[in-house]
């Protein structure tokens, strides 16, 4: 069975942890292209999750590389989530940004 590991700040991986997802803290990009490294040679990993802010730190092309990769997916999620009113974010966007890194195109969602 394939495994879920997230790479977030120690905030976001008590959260993670409450679900039941193996979290592991990442201060530096050094860090995190270690651990990314590690987890992308483990063969039972299906998913890594990554704060966008720690993935952003890595090189470009070390970067594109990993989040064109299918197994394990590597995906990206935003650390800090600022509350907006409803008007100015669509409901759908940060599903349909996975979607469309997972899948290769857009799918439009309709609630």
């Amino acid at each position: 069975m394939s495994r879920i590991t997230a790479l977030v700040h120690e905030d976001l991986g008590l959260g993670f942890r409450l679900a039941g997802v193996v979290a592991k803290q990442c201060s530096s990009s050094e860090e995190t292209v270690a651990l990314l490294t590690e987890l992308t040679e483990d063969r039972d990993q299906g998913i890594i999750i990554v704060e966008e802010e720690l993935l952003n730190a890595i090189d470009g092309r070390a970067r594109e590389l990993l989040l064109r990769r299918t197994v394990p997916l590597v995906l990206p999620i935003p650390g800090t989530l600022l509350w907006k009113t409803a008007g100015e974010v669509p409901v759908d966007e940060l599903i349909a940004r996975l979607i469309r890194q997972a899948l290769g195109y857009q799918l439009n969602i309709q609630f």
